[in-house]
């Protein structure tokens, strides 16, 4: 405690980095602007230059995720179409766990309970979002915790005298024109010292796999108001509404709450004709009850969630400036399960050689009606900044408090929640809140210029991180002094390159806890008493980047990264039993890989895109794998591709074109002893035809996976085939 205390009056003493303060261009982000259609080909020329990308809402855009689909360093993992909100992106094969996701400054990640705390995307569609930034890989000392990956920063748009209003619309589908919606609108305005800015949007999808249905409702707020002196105060306040359909299982092989065997006879064989082959999704159980595995038609959860926060900003000087935030978010997921009976009664029975009564539970009838209180969290984030003697200083301290809250069982039939003689669950019960864990840290930066063509970043940051396991009667704290240095040598006006080498620290995130310990109580010999730890990672990013006078660049970029300690979470064998635990323990890992994108406009109407990376991983003293059968990180592919055209065939007409290629991607199967396999590699095609009606209006016509690839982001859920459908865009 007392080195926390002597670190944070530290930091108030060091001289207070104003945005956009010393080099030109960071080497290490990619930035996305989403304009509006009056985009110029002078900016189109210039974007070749620096890291910014200005996009189009087009396609079937719904979410930030939507618009790094063709980056190749960010790979995919998702289980549906639409509503996906598990562990469902990497960048540079970082998990979502490991990477940060924020909103006008603030971490939106949920901490999680039941289920996972990883960054579900649906709750932050793109109303009034007006950029992106991905900060790939660990060198920014402002980000700490859960940014081993890459930060991936979203700004709402910020409101101006000219009142700004827009209203986007689009329908597709991959049967019916009207499969999936979308509908979305967003205002902004200052009104003399106060300023509003407001996003607002509904979207639904019909199952494309069984019982996936999707619906969500958003809406975004935000107040500024314009103090004396140069100070801003903004209220900000995010809520959202996503309704989403559990995957039913659509094979036939007799095992409908596990499709992990491939050899079973049926398995290839569809339930439900109107549905593609697919494997099913559960109700997850924890403390101290496992999970609900047979779902049926209707199977759902609600998630509601509300994210408030407020933000003090004062400049001071000419360069100088500091801010405060403090932030609460509140979320909740309402779960409930119906009858299957016929899919219930392939199950054995429970203890005794009880069965499964049918009689006692009517089909089609509520079996679970659940309600998780997954994030109470709250915090506050206090930076400051300022450019002095060619110095731009940075210095800033956060807390956040990690808080699930509890799990209210409002009902469940115990007739049908019970299983084999290994499996036997009986009831699903309520349980308290877990106890919170505390996230501190402080950093520092400096950042220079020297002799005009060099610029150093040397950072510092120190985090800490406490949690009190009610499971185990344990006290966890865990602390570590993070050094981060990037250099930056411009060889010319049109060239230069950079290269950082730091060191990160993840905290394990709520359900990596909570399954830790129950592995560590288990009867699992090499997780007997082993708790877990935080990770540490250490790693090094090169980048190279030259661009041409007004017609392209070429960029090529490195990384390497080494973890010691990597929590690793998946199913693990009980010793002597057809059975397995959801295991979460600590073993070591490298992750590294190369990219190479150029851009080239030859001429003023068309602009060449092209990217390729190649990425590889090793994984280490595995205790579940001691022989090393799984030599390699899950669902990282070896190669990634993508190539895309955009033609401006006249004032009104564009044709945007783009070519994906995504290579061999290894997956555990999920069985009782070691085994992997390999998804295969795919090519998606798909076009968009603008047609801009006047300054205000756009209208679109899209089609996705135009060759009608059949293949799998994950294992054992088939992606959408050929898509198609329509948008318009309207803007004041």
């Amino acid at each position: 405690m007392k080195k926390t205390l002597c670190l944070s009056f530290l930091a108030f003493l060091l001289v207070p980095l104003p945005a956009g303060a010393a080099s030109k261009d960071n080497l290490m982000q990619d930035v996305f602007v989403l304009d509006t259609i009056t985009v110029t080909d002078e900016n189109k020329r210039e974007e070749l230059h620096g890291s910014s990308a200005v996009v189009v809402e087009n396609n079937r855009s719904n979410t930030i995720a939507d618009f790094l689909v063709r980056d190749p360093e960010v790979s995919f993992k998702r289980r549906s179409a639409f509503g996906d909100s598990n562990d469902i992106i990497s960048i540079r094969g970082m998990d979502s766990k490991r990477i940060m996701l924020n909103l006008d400054g603030r971490n939106i990640g949920s901490t999680g309970s039941v289920g996972g705390s990883y960054m579900d995307f649906g709750t932050i569609p793109l109303d009034n979002i007006e950029r992106i930034e991905i900060l790939k890989g660990g060198s920014s000392v402002e980000y700490g915790n859960a940014a081993l990956g890459g930060v991936i920063n979203a700004f709402s748009r910020r409101p101006k005298e000219d009142p700004y209003l827009s209203f986007y619309a689009t329908m597709g589908g991959w049967g019916d024109v009207y499969d999936f919606h979308n509908v979305r609108g967003t205002y902004s305005q200052k009104f003399n010292a106060v300023g509003v800015s407001l996003g607002l949007s509904q979207q639904h999808a019909d199952p494309f796999l069984r019982n996936n249905y999707y619906n969500a409702f958003h809406f975004n707020p935000k107040v500024y108001l314009d103090l004396p002196w140069r100070g801003e105060l903004i209220f900000g306040y995010n809520y959202s509404q996503t309704e989403r359909g559990l995957i039913r299982s659509n094979r036939a092989d007799g095992v409908p709450n596990n499709d992990a065997n491939p050899n079973l006879p049926g398995y290839n064989t569809k339930i439900d004709s109107d549905y593609p082959l697919a494997s099913g999704e559960t109700f997850s159980g924890g403390t101290p009850t496992p999970a609900m595995t047979v779902i049926g038609d209707d199977a759902h959860w609600t998630k509601y969630r509300h994210m408030m926060d407020i933000t003090y900003r004062q400049e001071f000087l000419d360069t100088g400036f500091f801010e405060t935030m403090v932030f609460k978010n509140y979320e909740s997921r309402r779960e409930k399960n119906y009858a299957d009976n016929a899919a219930r009664a392939l199950l054995p029975g429970g203890p005794n050689g009880m069965k499964y009564n049918s009689s006692l539970t009517p089909e089609g009838s509520l079996v679970l009606d659940r309600n998780l209180v997954m994030d109470q969290s709250y915090g506050y984030k206090f930076k400051t900044g300022i450019e002095v003697l060619g110095n731009a200083l940075l210095t800033g301290i956060e807390y956040k408090q990690v808080k699930p809250g509890a799990i209210s069982v409002e009902y469940v039939d115990r007739n049908y929640n019970k299983a084999g003689p290994n499996q036997w669950t009986g009831n699903m019960a309520s349980s308290e809140a877990t106890s919170p864990a505390d996230v501190f840290g402080i950093f520092f930066a400096d950042k220079f210029t020297a002799f005009d063509v060099l610029t150093f970043d040397f950072g510092l940051r120190y985090d800490s991180y406490s949690h009190s396991s009610d499971e185990v009667s344990k006290r966890f704290f865990e602390d570590k002094v993070s050094p981060k240095f990037m250099l930056t040598y411009d060889f010319t006006e049109n060239q230069s390159a950079s290269v950082a080498v730091y060191q990160n620290f993840r905290t394990p995130t709520g359900p990596e806890l909570l399954h830790a310990a129950q592995a560590a109580s288990s009867v699992v010999p090499y997780l007997k008493d082993k708790y877990i730890k935080p990770e540490t990672a250490r790693g090094i990013d090169l980048a190279y980047k030259y661009a041409f006078s007004n017609s392209g660049f070429v960029k090529l970029t490195g990384f390497y990264y080494n973890i010691e300690d990597y929590i690793m979470q998946k199913s693990v064998p009980i010793p002597n039993s057809t059975s397995s635990i959801q295991g979460v323990y600590n073993m070591d890992a490298e992750i590294y890989g190369a990219t190479l994108s150029a851009g080239y406009a030859p001429i003023d109407c068309l602009m060449l895109r092209a990217a390729v990376t190649r990425q590889d991983s090793k994984k280490h003293n595995d205790p579940a794998d001691p022989n090393n059968i799984l030599e390699k990180l899950d669902y990282i592919p070896d190669w990634k591709a993508v190539a895309s055209a955009e033609w401006k065939i006249n004032d009104q007409w564009t044709l945007d074109t783009s070519l994906t290629y995504v290579g061999e991607r290894n997956y555990y199967v999920s069985t009782v002893t070691p085994q992997k396999d390999t998804l295969h590699p795919y090519t998606t095609l798909g076009a968009s035809l603008r047609y801009r009606v006047d300054e205000h209006l756009t209208l679109e016509a899209y089609a996705d996976n135009i060759t009608n690839t059949q293949y799998e982001e994950s294992w054992g859920y088939p992606a959408l085939g050929f898509n198609a459908g329509v948008s318009l865009k309207w803007e004041l």
